[in-house]
């Protein structure tokens, strides 16, 4: 047993049996675990390469420290789910007379190993309309070799190489010839998993090479142990973090949201519980967000009217009570402000500025309401002007304290929200919320191609379709397809037209959004053959040819369309700009 503080070793299923009988556990300065699955077929990559994977920091104590100062303790993870899936409290009072080792650095790589040793990563399989919630669209995964690994085809594929290691359903191993990596821990030793693989036709030398090298290192607990660690063998749990943060501050420092997630939490019991649970509910909203412990600290200190640059100096003792005090209203704030994002149609996918939500949610915490459609489109203008001009990207602190003192200077509890209300707002670089027809609505039918910011002013285009409850997609009015080179040649498009018209067929005046069933029904039918069989789209020019060769006609007329729409929305005088 150590006593003094120093460096020791000890092996990776040494540190994962204790890690299983609870005597391995994680403090709550910890953030949550982050890893992908890449990251972790990556260190397995690692271990049979014999390359090293760094070393951790724990703290070793025992039961009556630990029940007499009763820090914020945490379970290992096993059966991963991600997005979802937090760590398991710990109880205050400990049991066990057991040596217990507290992870201060390390958790992503020992809950790596633990994942792929002796759990499973459920990963969610997405797609616009699949819900989150909705257990069908997980697919539970484990940790495969590639037995063909060295016989692969695909090794000098740069674009799709094969994998050594992957995570895999059961089916998609099914389809190839693999191994589930926790397998080999069913063999006393290595002459045992030896003699199985020579025995084994499907075992080539390489392979054999690999799952040795991954057995011995896992079992190692001498010098080249996977589980190097600097042992601080102090009496309190203090006395541990501060020899913790000067190692962070003089070797690998702790990320801003790290230290300042310590500072908020410390001496708050339910503090990491409360921070790590309305991160959960709240990206698991609609279709997905994903909000991380950064945007919150900062979203914290912007609702108190604090600071807004998220550094420890931001963190005073009187602003963290006034966030912990208030830590009701800032939740239900939040939670507000996100629900209202889903009504508008919004997820990750399309939310290209998480900054630019920060002054809904601080609206809402000084007392607004953003309850009928009226307001929620206007938070829709708002967002859309925030994106499509990229306000909170450049000089973000300068925004959100700009925005923040234009609504301090209103009562938010009997002044609608409206964009209007930002008019006067002048942000870094004399960059403003006023839309110009010119600079900004021109700029954006021009060069703004399908993805997240046509989404975004095609919501506004259509205020009255419930965007929160189906799934609508971006479809192109006149088909993709349609304008294939040797098409548009067919049709006798002039050589200098066909690239013209390809990059056309990707901005606003030629889409529309349509019903995710109705798109697919559409598919590559012509415009002009779907709206004769009955069908209809919003600002559908009359008079005007819907045949292919008169798509220069087609998205001229559209366009104007849309541009007196996005005039009229964001109320900018006819004649301003004749």
């Amino acid at each position: 047993m150590a006593t003094t503080n120093k460096y020791e070793d000890m092996s990776a299923i040494t540190a994962l049996t204790y890690a299983k009988n609870k005597n391995l556990l994680l403090p709550d300065i910890q953030r949550e675990y982050v890893w992908d699955p890449q990251d972790i077929e990556g260190l397995f990559e690692s271990l049979v390469d014999d390359y090293p994977i760094g070393s951790c920091i724990l703290w070793k104590t025992n039961k009556k420290t630990i029940n007499e100062e009763k820090p914020n303790l945490y379970y290992f993870i096993r059966e991963y789910q991600k997005g979802i899936t937090g760590n398991e409290k710990a109880p205050e009072v400990l049991s066990e007379e057991v040596d217990y080792y507290i992870v201060l650095d390390g958790q992503q790589r020992i809950t790596s190993l633990n994942i792929a040793l002796y759990g499973s990563y459920k990963i969610y399989k997405g797609g616009r309309g699949h819900s989150w919630n909705d257990p069908k669209y997980w697919a539970s995964k484990e940790l495969y070799y590639n037995l063909d690994y060295y016989n692969s085809e695909n090794n000098d594929d740069d674009e799709h190489p094969a994998k050594r290691f992957a995570f895999l359903s059961t089916e998609e191993a099914a389809l190839g010839s693999y191994i589930k990596v926790k397998s080999i821990l069913a063999y006393d030793d290595l002459d045992d998993l030896l003699s199985w693989m020579i025995n084994d036709t499907s075992f080539s030398k390489q392979t054999r090479a690999d799952l040795s090298k991954l057995y011995q290192r896992l079992f190692d607990s001498s010098s080249n142990a996977l589980i190097h660690y600097y042992c601080i063998n102090e009496p309190s749990y203090d006395n541990a973090l501060n020899i913790f943060v000067r190692v962070n501050s003089t070797g690998k420092k702790l990320t801003k949201s790290e230290l300042l997630f310590s500072i908020l939490i410390d001496g708050w019991k339910t503090g990491k519980n409360n921070i790590d649970s309305l991160l959960a509910s709240i990206n698991s909203k609609g279709d997905k967000f994903s909000f991380t412990r950064d945007y919150l600290m900062r979203l914290c200190l912007v609702l108190v009217d604090a600071d807004t640059n998220l550094k420890v100096n931001s963190f005073s003792q009187t602003i963290v009570q006034n966030i912990r005090t208030n830590w009701d209203t800032i939740s239900r704030s939040i939670d507000s402000m996100v629900e209202v994002l889903k009504d508008i149609g919004l997820c990750h996918e399309y939310l290209t500025s998480y900054n630019a939500t920060m002054p809904i949610a601080y609206y809402i915490y000084k007392g607004g309401r953003i309850a009928d459609s009226s307001s929620k489109q206007e938070v829709r203008k708002f967002l859309s002007v925030a994106m499509a001009k990229r306000l909170f990207g450049v000089a973000s602190n300068s925004a959100l304290n700009a925005t923040r003192n234009t609504l301090r200077s209103i009562n938010c509890a009997t002044t609608p929200f409206t964009l209007s209300l930002f008019r006067t707002t002048t942000l870094t670089g004399g960059r403003t919320f006023t839309v110009s027809e010119t600079e900004d609505i021109e700029y954006w039918l021009n060069n703004y191609e399908k993805g997240q910011n046509t989404y975004t002013i095609l919501s506004l285009l259509y205020p009255n379709l419930k965007l929160s409850q189906v799934a609508f997609h971006q479809d192109h009015c006149h088909p993709f397809a349609s304008f294939e080179t040797r098409k548009l040649q067919k049709l006798q498009v002039p050589e200098g037209k066909i690239a013209e018209w390809q990059k056309k067929r990707n901005l606003l005046p030629n889409l529309q959004f349509l019903e995710g069933l109705e798109n697919e029904s559409k598919n590559q039918t012509p415009l002009a053959d779907w709206v004769a069989k009955g069908n209809d789209f919003a600002y559908h020019p009359q008079n005007v040819s819907l045949a292919l060769e008169d798509f220069d006609a087609f998205f001229n007329a559209r366009r104007n369309l849309i541009k007196e729409a996005l005039k009229t929305i964001f109320d900018i005088n006819t004649q301003q700009n004749p």
